[in-house]
């Protein structure tokens, strides 16, 4: 769905939630008529198909359910902690499972659906994957105590750069990582 098609939805969507507010505002500064209360119906009638239709038109074009059918060819682990992400083969379990990550040289072929096992070690973080051309292609949040699980196909060729987008401290905007997704 292009920009502009979201645009001009969410104006419309607005507009008619205006226009729901000045309805209402209108007719609590008045003697409500007999004739107000089908219109408020009619009006709130709108607005939940104009939701249902929105939300069955978008909800699976959202990233968690894309690749929810296909096994992953591999499975990157990634913990983080305040300020950075730690990505590894294997699971991240402890400090030194931690320490040892950033050794690791993360390349993955293009064309594969990787999931991405995200948690953290100590606040929430966010876990955003930013395409070569710096477009941001999915992203998910790194909890205390959970694993969060996100998958992804790789079909641009190029070095990828993960960034936090949950404020997490001072050194937040300098939480990065970096992987490269290698061409055939």
């Amino acid at each position: 769905m292009s920009q502009n098609t979201v645009l001009a939805l969410f104006l419309i969507g607005a507009f008619i939630i205006a226009a729901v507010f000045w309805l209402v505002w209108r007719s609590s500064h008045e003697a409500a008529p007999s004739s107000a209360e089908p219109l408020r119906r009619w009006v709130f009638l709108g607005l939940v198909v104009f939701a249902g239709i929105f939300t069955a038109l978008t909800l699976f074009r959202m990233p968690y359910f894309l690749y929810a059918d296909e096994i992953p060819a591999r499975v990157l682990h990634v913990a983080t902690r305040q300020f950075a992400f730690a990505i590894s083969e294997r699971p991240i379990e402890s400090d030194a499972d931690y320490a040892a990550a950033f050794a690791e040289k993360v390349q993955i072929p293009v064309g594969q659906v990787v999931e991405f096992r995200v948690t953290s070690f100590d606040v929430n973080h966010g876990f955003a994957l930013y395409a070569p051309n710096g477009r941001i292609v999915a992203q998910v949040q790194a909890m205390p105590g959970y694993m969060n699980r996100l998958r992804w196909r790789f079909d641009e060729p190029g070095e990828y750069v993960v960034q936090c987008l949950e404020y997490c401290g001072l050194a937040h905007a300098r939480m990065q990582a970096r992987f490269v997704v290698k061409g055939s």
